[in-house]
């Protein structure tokens, strides 16, 4: 560890162990009247007035607090009826406003429900986090969780590479790998499963994604580095209410269709339980450019969720299990798929090239929350899972498994009700093989065995969570992960929030995390090439500290909300896996040398201009350089300036919405390729051209004997850019100087699709 960093981190620490708590004062509006108060799970009868609560408008960060008596106003807004009301130390609930001028709210005093059973709000109100709402990813298909941030301007979804169409996600900067991917507050999303994981959760079965900027809890493990993705699934409520059922179905011209079925069961006033069902498809074959290689992959998928709940007086509880089958292939037209991996697998050798990724998954999940006295809950949670994943790039092959298991105890001590200390312990198991076999080099094939890794790693974390008033909040945590293979990793958190003003906010954050890469699962789009291999077997984890800001500042012109945020963080590295393709020969990847980080920042503007029409406006400046060859350069692929545009409007009656999001993309730095003209040259480093790429959907919304039913039509990249030539050499796929990865924009043109949502 560098000396500046060490000393960084005993500063944290002790800051962690010395805050001061600051004292402000906060304003309220009006409009919608209410009066929060609290109620324990050992005597349901007994109500007293809750001071300071949190009351947002869900999706939003428009709120204000309790004053002392748990009395509240709060002017309404066209984008939601929903409140959000939380405290630190209870359960935080979600009510609807709609027809009424005063709602009566009772919070139970217990943390548990929301930290383990539900996910914890209190830490997205500290943390600077944007909600994906449900009626948020109705603004697009939104066919999977990759596809699921198309109208949000703080994650960027891209194209991986040029044969299997495989999407990715960056955050400030980075790649996806360095956010912490959550399941409900759990981490399903890692390992051999993070690259594929968000194309794995149908987007039906999203009720809401949280997206923490930054630095997030230590409570949630150690693999937080730009921050936390959670995302909730659709879970049944304890009220049966109307209309919970959902079926969906969608389809495009390119024969891409999807089937999905959301349903809930009561089975008592303590049990409830959900089945989620998914299948989906594509066995069309798209060759717009006529290289002869697929410009979309055939696959098939089948996906299968249940979950069950109960809520009783002494604890509350949720278990469920998932299984995945996944057959994914690409590549030239006439190429068959082997089934590579499965039971049915039969290898012929075929003149054709193709890619083909094949999952099986079978996870398990449960989480537990016992209500010890009115001020101390403690609470579980576990996950375990097993991922086989087998991959085919011409003639190379991978195979992988993983077995993963996680445990998570959390005990929460509300000591006032401005102070919350959480503490706890968590372990995790992980074993993972990997076997990577290259016959393109002829008959000696070369065969990287990657070493056995089996990883137990237990933990002691801490946070302490003090609350002002809701005026300011401060969150402070360490957490030492004893690694049996890296040794002991200490990480501290701090997360500050600060309301200024009424409508004005002030967040920071500072942070650790760490991460054991899988550098061949991560770089999958690579090895579709004539690329060389070379993996030492030293790599170290990758560890990196995290540092930012954010202002909010609300406004209000010609009585219509609107609101500005900025934002600045910056990620340094104490080492990180570097990958080096700049050799058009050769994959190389090695520890850090020298210095690697990434800037961001964005600013972004929200406004109501109309009664049902919402704008938001973008900007995104990325600073992204790592050190390679003993040169500090810019990341590839990493565009430098990006501007987003989303418009939505609703008629009043609600029974038509139109959404429109635009995007431009700057020039990115594109590393040394090979010249298709010209067998002996290689084109230098250079820069790719900025494009603008635009979405849009149109939703009608009926009513079939009082069931809710929608049908959208849209159409993606109406602009119909595509990278020219994406395939460098399509014609000699086994030869030299094939190379399918230099992607830096979409390689399909303008597509429409159409779809229906029947709740039931």
């Amino acid at each position: 560890m560098k000396k500046y960093n060490f000393t960084v981190c005993k500063f944290m620490v002790a800051i962690l162990f010395f805050l001061l708590p600051i004292s402000l004062f906060a304003q309220d509006n009006s409009f919608i009247k209410g009066k929060v108060s609290e109620t324990s799970q050992s005597n349901s009868d007994s109500l007293s007035a809750l001071p300071f609560a949190n009351v947002v408008w869900k999706g939003t960060t428009i709120g204000t607090t309790t004053d002392e008596n748990g009395n509240f106003q709060l002017k309404r807004i066209s984008q939601t009826d929903d409140l959000v009301i939380s405290y630190t130390g209870y359960q935080s609930d979600t009510i609807s406003i709609e027809g009424q001028s005063f709602i009566n709210i009772t919070l139970k005093s217990s943390s548990l429900a929301d930290v383990v059973v539900e996910g914890n709000t209190d830490d997205i109100l500290v943390s600077q986090t944007e909600t994906i709402t449900t009626n948020d990813l109705k603004k697009a298909a939104c066919c999977t969780l990759s596809e699921s941030f198309e109208t949000n301007a703080s994650v960027d979804a891209t194209t991986a590479d040029a044969v299997t169409g495989s999407r990715q996600i960056k955050m400030l900067g980075l790649d996806g790998v360095y956010s912490q991917l959550l399941v409900e507050g759990m981490p399903m999303m890692r390992g051999l499963n993070v690259r594929s994981g968000l194309g794995f959760i149908s987007g039906t079965w999203v009720s809401s994604i949280d997206i923490n900027k930054g630095a997030g809890s230590v409570v949630n493990g150690y693999e937080s580095i730009t921050g936390q993705i959670n995302t909730q699934l659709a879970s049944p409520t304890k009220k049966k209410e109307e209309n919970e059922n959902l079926f969906n179905l969608y389809l495009n011209p390119n024969g891409r269709m999807e089937a999905n079925l959301n349903l809930i069961h009561h089975i008592n006033s303590k049990w409830q339980s959900a089945t989620l069902l998914h299948a989906s498809g594509s066995v069309m074959e798209n060759d717009r450019n006529n290289d002869g290689f697929l410009d979309l992959p055939k696959y098939r998928q089948f996906n299968v969720l249940n979950r069950w709940k109960y809520e009783g007086k002494k604890f509350e509880t949720q278990f469920g299990i998932r299984v995945l089958d996944e057959n994914r292939y690409g590549g030239q037209v006439d190429y068959q798929s082997t089934n590579y991996g499965k039971s049915n697998f039969k290898f012929v050798e075929q003149n054709a090239y193709g890619v083909e990724m094949n999952t099986s998954r079978t996870e398990v999940w449960g989480k537990l929350g016992l209500f010890l006295s009115k001020n101390l809950n403690f609470g579980n949670q576990l996950t375990a899972n097993y991922h086989k994943l087998n991959q085919v790039w011409g003639r190379k092959f991978f195979d992988g498994e993983e077995k993963y298991f996680f445990y998570n105890g959390i005990l929460d001590w509300n000591i006032s009700k401005k102070h919350l200390l959480r503490s706890g312990v968590s372990y995790v198991y992980n074993y993972t093989s990997r076997v990577y076999i290259d016959y393109s080099i002829g008959d000696n094939a070369e065969a990287y065995i990657i070493p056995l890794r089996k990883e137990k790693i237990p933990a002691i974390f801490t946070e302490y969570t003090f609350n002002q008033d809701g005026d300011v909040t401060i969150v402070a945590g360490v957490r030492s992960d004893f690694h049996n293979l890296y040794g002991t990793q200490i990480s501290p958190r701090l997360n500050l929030k600060w309301n200024a003003a009424e409508n004005t906010v002030f967040r920071a954050s500072a942070g650790r995390g760490f991460r054991v890469a899988n550098p061949i699962v991560e770089n999958a789009r690579f090895f579709a090439s004539s690329r060389s291999l070379f993996l030492p077997q030293n790599l170290n984890p990758e560890i990196a500290w995290n540092m930012g800001a954010s202002f909010v500042q609300g406004f209000e012109i010609a009585e219509r909300k609107g609101k500005i945020t900025l934002d600045f963080y910056r990620t340094d590295f104490e080492n990180q896996v570097v990958l080096n393709v700049e050799n058009p020969s050769e994959i190389r990847f090695s520890n850090l040398d020298e210095e690697s980080y990434a800037n961001s920042f964005q600013a972004q503007a929200e406004y109501e201009l109309l009664k049902g029409f919402d704008i938001i406006f973008a900007y995104k400046y990325y600073d992204v350089k790592t050190t390679i060859n003993n040169e500090l350069v810019a990341v590839p692929y990493t565009a430098k300036h990006r501007f987003f545009t989303n418009l939505e409007y609703k008629t009043k009656n609600k029974k038509w919405a139109f959404d429109w999001t635009g995007q431009f993309i700057g020039s990115q730095r594109l590393p040394a390729s090979f010249d298709e003209n010209n067998d002996n040259q290689i084109i230098e480093s250079s820069q790719s051209p900025a494009y603008f790429l635009m979405n849009a959907q149109i939703t009608r919304n009926f009513k079939i004997s009082n069931k809710p039913l929608e049908v959208y039509i849209g159409g993606e990249n109406l602009t119909n850019y595509s990278q020219p030539n994406p395939i460098i050499n399509a014609d000699n796929p086994f030869g030299e100087r094939f190379d399918t990865s230099n992607i830096y924009a979409p390689i399909m043109g303008a597509m429409g699709y159409a779809g229906l949502r029947f709740y039931f």
